[in-house]
């Protein structure tokens, strides 16, 4: 009995030794293993294409003259911050543990020729410079990972919605932005906003109103700072309902230039339909952002002169009056 326990006492020794052992060794390896060499080769500033698949849809960047445009869609302005994110992001990416080289594994993972999450190439010209397979996720912002001229997947930290394969994930949704302190006029169906000397006044005001200045900044910041949601493209299409609009909008900036805007909307749809004189694109624009613009109105901006305004306005008029009589 005794020797019974002997053995079996010195099995589980052994059997901590070793793994203690396996523990170490491997965590050496894995620090080992921390190199700086990186996924891609490739240098950021001659990419001057991508492209970017997911097995269903596909989308195309360009930079032409340091700007980055999308040319499947009439080369509508992309977001530039994002895509240098994104090559920013491809170029620091460092070699983790390798997780296996079988094919098997490749397919199983998602970083197949054929089957993917996203395949990315990087182009200088129309020569291929790196070309990424993104596959499935093992965890929270990491992704499996295999570079086209290896065998190798690997397990990185990334976020595949920072590549997107729509162009909508790729426009500048802020095409629409303007400087509030360019606009001199903005005309509403109901009402006319008129800036002079950088306040808003509303126009042909009575004896006893007054301009409701915070609701006419605040209409103003609602109208320069419209977000799109995406691109519907520029053909005038019959669902856009072109001659049948629900709000129309005239801003006239600095300078002269007047800027038409024309809000429509399908039947039972859920946002805007927008068209801006300036440019060719159709846009989708959110309800939320259209609502209170739709609904501003004369009154809205318009409130009851104070005493003190009132007072002055009077005593403007007596001194004027004063004037014209005398002799």
């Amino acid at each position: 009995m005794m020797k019974k326990w002997i053995f079996i006492l010195s099995s589980l020794l052994a059997a901590q030794f070793i793994l203690t052992a396996t523990v170490n060794l491997t965590d050496e390896d894995y620090e080992a293993f921390q190199a700086e060499e990186k996924v891609l080769s490739f240098d950021e500033k001659e990419v001057d294409s991508l492209r970017i698949e997911d097995g269903t849809d596909s989308v195309l960047l360009k930079k032409q003259e340091g700007k980055w445009l999308l040319p499947e869609s009439d080369d509508f302005p992309a977001n530039q911050s994002s895509i240098e994110r994104l090559l920013g992001n491809l170029a620091t990416l460092k070699k983790g543990w390798p997780v296996t080289k079988t094919r098997s594994a490749v397919r199983r993972f998602k970083v197949d020729e054929k089957q993917f999450e996203r395949k990315l190439v990087l182009l200088s010209g129309d020569e291929a410079q790196a070309t990424l397979y993104v596959g499935t996720s093992p965890g929270f912002r990491k992704v499996y990972i295999r570079p086209a001229d290896g065998d190798e997947v690997l397990a990185v930290e990334f976020n595949t919605w920072d590549a997107g394969a729509k162009a909508d994930h790729w426009i500048d949704k802020d095409v629409l932005t303007l400087d509030e302190s360019d606009v001199e006029r903005v005309e509403m169906p109901s009402v006319t906003l008129q800036w002079e000397d950088g306040k808003p006044q509303v126009v042909e005001l009575g004896e006893k109103e007054q301009t409701n200045e915070k609701e006419s900044r605040s209409l103003l910041s609602k109208l320069t700072k419209l977000r799109i949601q995406s691109l519907l493209g520029t053909g005038a299409k019959p669902e856009y309902q072109k001659d049948e609009s629900v709000l129309e909008v005239k801003i006239t900036r600095k300078g002269g230039e007047i800027l038409n805007y024309r809000f429509s909307k399908s039947e039972g749809a859920s946002y805007y339909i927008l068209k801006r004189s300036d440019l060719d694109h159709y846009f989708k624009v959110a309800e939320y952002s259209v609502n209170p613009i739709k609904k501003t109105t004369r009154e809205k901006l318009v409130q009851a002169r104070s005493e003190e305004a009132s007072s002055e306005l009077t005593g403007d008029k007596d001194d004027e009056k004063k004037i014209n009589t005398r002799p």
